[in-house]
């Protein structure tokens, strides 16, 4: 009767602790938002720090080589994909009128097919149904205040970029301080080498994880913006750097993609089944990356269960909204490392892991007469 009484205690104080960090991170979210970037910033280029240490190149010196590199990456992109968003954003009223009227073209041909049959039967009492379409779109609606919403540049958004830079390069500037105090910390040599391990395997995993996803999204963008200039899609660069920055949001991303290229595809072209094989191209070359090529450059190790991404999506978009819906993923692989290397949490480890492609209850059984 104790153990159970205690083990519903323990339940029950586990549950309240979970709602108190829900809340904690929602609360502190200008906090903690810019030092969850900043970490993986810093994890993601410690190792190449350290390395270059290795050889005699000062720790701040190179951290300062990635800043100016990330910084001025950061200004070329912004300043490309400013001109093309603000024409959108402009012209919207525009391609939603034209793609409504190419919705009305069609709703026109089933509308005639559905007459066409009634004639054929002979029906004089057949209503044939009616698509609503809107075709008139004001400047003034809640979508294109949306959209303004969307891609404007808040204060927020500048500070949260550069206090995530300066924290990040604080970080990887400060050199293996972290480690020496968290060695300090330990009470045991069993414990400061076992805590040693799990950092460095942190560190080490979800860098290597990171810098081979963005490889990966890069590659995914270039072959989108080919495929999209020969389809004849206006500035099929700015595309590929959509597709760069889709693919880092799992599922979601692609279907975001796919969606988008096909409505300014109807807008652009004349011909509504060559403007469908925009999105069916930004969908195949989706498909081939997700199927053949992440498997075979990121392997099985680190990837995740389809059902705990889309769990972690909806919790983090949730609670940081885009910028949490981005660090969705690598939040998720921090923690399943972290609970391959713990002992009682490798049951987590193992439900956050894909499934394999043989367990063990399934392998072919051992030959009992030998």
């Amino acid at each position: 009767m104790t153990e159970k009484y205690l083990k519903n205690i323990r339940n029950f104080l586990g549950g309240i602790f979970i709602v108190v960090v829900t809340f904690a991170l929602d609360f502190g979210r200008e906090f903690l938002l810019p030092v969850t970037l900043a970490f993986f910033i810093a994890l993601t280029f410690r190792p190449t720090v350290r390395k270059l240490h290795k050889h005699n190149i000062p720790g701040w010196l190179a951290t300062a080589a990635f800043m100016t590199v990330v910084i001025i990456a950061g200004i070329a992109a912004i300043y490309t994909v400013s001109g093309p968003i603000a024409d959108w954003v402009s012209n919207a009223p525009t391609y939603i009128k034209a793609f409504a009227e190419k919705l009305t073209a069609i709703r026109d041909s089933i509308e005639s097919f559905i007459n066409f049959s009634a004639q054929l039967q002979n029906t004089t009492d057949v209503s044939s149904p009616t698509l609503a379409v809107p075709v008139v779109v004001e400047n003034n609606s809640p979508v294109m205040s949306f959209i303004a919403q969307g891609t404007g540049y808040s204060a927020d958004v500048v500070t949260t970029i550069v206090l995530t830079l300066v924290i990040a390069a604080f970080m990887m500037a400060s050199g293996d301080l972290f480690y020496e105090k968290l060695i300090r910390v330990m009470p045991t040599l069993t414990d400061k080498k076992r805590a040693l391990r799990i950092v460095y395997d942190v560190e080490q995993e979800v860098s290597a994880y990171l810098l081979i996803v963005t490889a990966i999204n890069a590659g995914l963008g270039i072959a989108v913006a080919i495929a999209f200039y020969f389809l004849g899609m206006p500035a099929p660069w700015l595309w590929g750097i959509f597709a760069f920055l889709f693919n880092f949001i799992p599922y979601v991303g692609a279907l975001a993609g796919i969606a988008l290229s096909g409505f300014m595809a109807v807008t652009v072209f004349d011909s509504l089944t060559y403007a469908l094989a925009v999105p069916l191209a930004y969908a195949v070359i989706n498909g081939l990356e997700n199927q053949f090529v992440t498997p075979v450059f990121l392997g099985r190790r680190l990837q995740m269960n389809s059902v705990a991404i889309l769990l972690a999506l909806t919790f983090w978009s949730w609670e940081w909204g885009i910028a949490g819906t981005m660090l969705a993923v690598p939040i998720l692989v921090t923690v399943k490392v972290f609970c391959d290397h713990l002992d009682g949490m490798k049951g987590v480890g193992e439900f956050l892991s894909e499934r394999q492609s043989q367990v063990p209850d399934q392998a072919e059984p051992l030959n009992q007469n030998t």
